[in-house]
């Protein structure tokens, strides 16, 4: 990449704040606009054919041809005063064919035709006076957004609901607390950690900060609850690679000073460990499997089996009513007051966008349909999990329940739906001509994914990602299967060579993905489409060794250190933290001012900061919206639960793998 440096920078800024300064009582306003610049075609221009061909490798490379720039219009004036009508005009570009991406699509912005009317022809001449001066070149300018020094914050109807929302529960926090304090007359922190002597007061506390702490903090004493207790590091620690890995998209998103660092990166045959990364959230879908089944599987046998089809409605009903309303809330707060905290050459870009998505398309995230419906116009993006995996979950759910009425056709039923779920995605990806991997090229990150086809068709579709939430059901029914035949899978040699030999395995098998970012194989293709299926679901057969391993305590210093007591809570909040971690990442990124030159110690530094503040605004929706709302859905579905013993079980809040007790009330690990 020795020629690298002779291309024009990828990013490009004039000082945000300075231009933005308060102007005097005869000055205009200041106005800052961010600009994509589209690089025309000129062949006889040799830096062009550099560009062209550096280009041209678009799935290790951006796309050069598509610059950013930020750009005050009153040094853009000042720059093109002295030039003649005739300088002008040849700066001036006339329409050409572009058929790369580089602009979201029109409509999600406001004002923008007023910007491009008022500014468009002196922010293209200004920057084509740059490139044509320093390059040789000329390109077409189009403007993402613009910020004015005297733009004011509206705030609307909608607004002032979500302010009306927080004080409500802030007011339902105080009032509970205080009873729940009132009526403790012994002064015992056990008053908290019990029940009440009637269900009124049951709901009266349901938003007490005392007693929600407790649940939050308290260990269960249940047998199964302690095998199982290691889930909640797993999903504190898959949280935070989920973070680290969302920090490598906004790395690509926003300004850097030395791009060519993560282009150099996909030269990297190691580096398909990090950019399949995308898998851990594979991790989570197996642990919701493995949990649902093991679950159930305890369920049934109270039932003796008795377990009717009537009960899968009750099970989506409780699992909705214990989802939604803290994801509504995150909502809500993502189509409000989002945009109004924070300013910056990229903020509108990157917030104004999600709040119009959200205003738009909020019924398809309360419906559990956003991975399918308008995907390419994300709500809370990372709620495309939440789509996929609400929807496994009622499949998996029918077929347990299946399996348990025709115990005899268990292994044929489950065997079917495994080759579906190997078959299904193989098909889809035959049929729609996509590549043998979910190929992340740094260009489409430039657009959060937004326009890209594998995410769109091979990544967040519920048809992709149901091997491996299967393949988690499988693990939890061989668990329940060991269980009666009393087998201890630690005392097997194999399985512990296996369980040890995994953690190798899974890093070296997505290796041989590489192949796909230096080759263009041909599509349709009956041996890609295999590869992607199997390169996929083993990940989450690993998943399902580990999990396996761990229950049996194959490795018995890892299995106490998953248990020790600080994960509890960590992984309780690792629901709230998968949906408020980017609205923190936005301000640690998108507001920047300018390009910034990230150093390895940064990003980990900023990865660390965004788990914790993640975590921390966790707590708070976690004692404001989730537990309290959590204790009113026992109390909803209290005619269901079997008679309740003496101590208050803490309740499991999880991210996305909800562990739901079959009694009708929720699990405690």
């Amino acid at each position: 990449m020795s020629q690298y440096h002779r291309m024009p920078k990828l990013w490009q800024m004039d000082d945000y704040d300075e231009c933005l300064e308060s102007p005097g009582p005869d000055e205009p306003s200041g106005v800052f606009c961010s600009l994509s610049v589209v690089l025309k075609p000129n062949n006889r221009s040799e830096l062009w054919k550099l560009i062209e061909e550096f280009s041209s490798d678009y799935k290790r490379h951006y796309n050069h041809q598509v610059l950013k720039r930020g750009v005050c219009i009153k040094n853009c004036q000042k720059a093109i005063e002295k030039l003649s009508p005739a300088e002008r005009n040849a700066l001036t570009v006339e329409p050409f064919p572009i058929d790369v991406r580089y602009k979201f699509n029109d409509g999600i912005l406001e004002n923008i035709p007023t910007y491009r009317e008022a500014y468009h022809d002196v922010l293209e001449i200004c920057v084509n006076k740059e490139l044509n001066d320093t390059y040789g070149l000329v390109a077409h300018t189009e403007i993402l957004s613009c910020d004015k020094s005297t733009d004011e914050v509206v705030i609307d109807a909608l607004d002032m609901s979500f302010l009306i929302v927080l004080c409500a529960l802030v007011c339902f926090v105080t009032l509970s607390s205080w009873y729940d304090s009132s009526i403790n007359y012994k002064r015992t922190s056990d008053h908290y950690r019990q029940p009440l002597d009637s269900k009124r007061k049951m709901v009266w506390v349901s938003f007490s900060i005392q007693r929600n702490w407790y649940r939050l903090t308290s260990r269960s004493r249940d047998e199964l609850n302690q095998k199982l207790r290691f889930f909640q590091a797993f999903r504190f620690l898959t949280m935070s690679l989920v973070i680290f890995g969302h920090a490598a998209l906004l790395l690509a998103v926003t300004p850097t000073t030395h791009s060519e660092k993560l282009e150099r990166m996909m030269h990297n045959v190691g580096s398909m460990i990090l950019t399949n990364g995308v898998q851990i959230t594979q991790t989570f879908l197996g642990m919701s499997g493995a949990l649902l089944a093991i679950q159930f599987c305890s369920f049934a046998e109270k039932r003796k089996g008795k377990v009717s089809f009537l009960y899968v409605p009750f099970a989506i009903l409780y699992r909705y009513v214990r989802l939604t309303p803290v994801y509504a809330f995150v909502i809500l707060l993502h189509a409000t007051w989002l945009l109004k905290l924070q300013t910056g050459p990229l903020w509108r870009w990157g917030a104004e966008t999600e709040q119009t998505f959200c205003r738009r398309n909020w019924w398809t995230n309360l419906l559990y349909i956003n991975n399918y419906v308008h995907a390419d116009e994300p709500c809370v993006q990372q709620g495309w999990y939440l789509g996929a995996e609400f929807q496994i979950f009622i499949i998996a759910l029918i077929v347990l329940v299946t399996i348990v009425k025709i115990p005899r056709a268990k292994v044929p039923i489950l065997g079917l739906v495994l080759i579906a779920a190997y078959i299904i995605p193989a098909l889809f990806i035959y049929y729609q001509k996509l590549e043998g991997t979910f190929v992340v090229t740094l260009e489409a990150q430039r657009y959060i994914l937004w326009y890209d086809k594998l995410y769109l068709h091979a990544y967040i579709p519920t048809h992709i990602n149901f091997g491996n939430y299967i393949q988690g059901v499988l693990t939890g029914v061989i668990y329940n299967e060991l269980q009666k035949r009393s087998i201890n899978l630690a005392q097997s040699k194999a399985f512990r060579a296996v369980w040890y030999l995994t953690f190798a395995i899974i890093p070296l098998s997505m290796l041989p993905s590489y192949m796909f970012y230096v080759n263009d194989f041909p599509t349709p293709s009956v041996w890609m489409a295999a590869y992607f299926v199997v390169s996929k679901n083993l990940y989450g057969i690993g998943v399902g060794i580990v999990i396996l391993g761990c229950i049996y305590g194959v490795n018995g210093v890892v299995k106490r250190m998953l248990n020790y007591p600080f994960f509890e809570p960590l992984g309780r909040l690792s629901y709230g933290a998968y949906l408020v971690h980017p609205f923190v990442m936005r301000y640690m990124f998108v507001s920047v001012r300018g390009p910034v030159h990230y150093s390895d110690l940064l990003t980990l530094s900023l990865v660390f900061g965004a788990t914790v503040m993640s975590l921390l605004m966790a707590l708070v929706l976690c004692l404001l919206v989730e537990l309290p709302t959590t204790a009113l859905q026992n109390h909803l579905f209290g005619s269901f639960k079997e008679p309740k013993s003496n101590p208050v079980d803490p309740e499991t809040v999880t991210n996305g793998n909800i562990n739901q007790g079959f009694d009708g009330k929720k699990s405690e690990l």
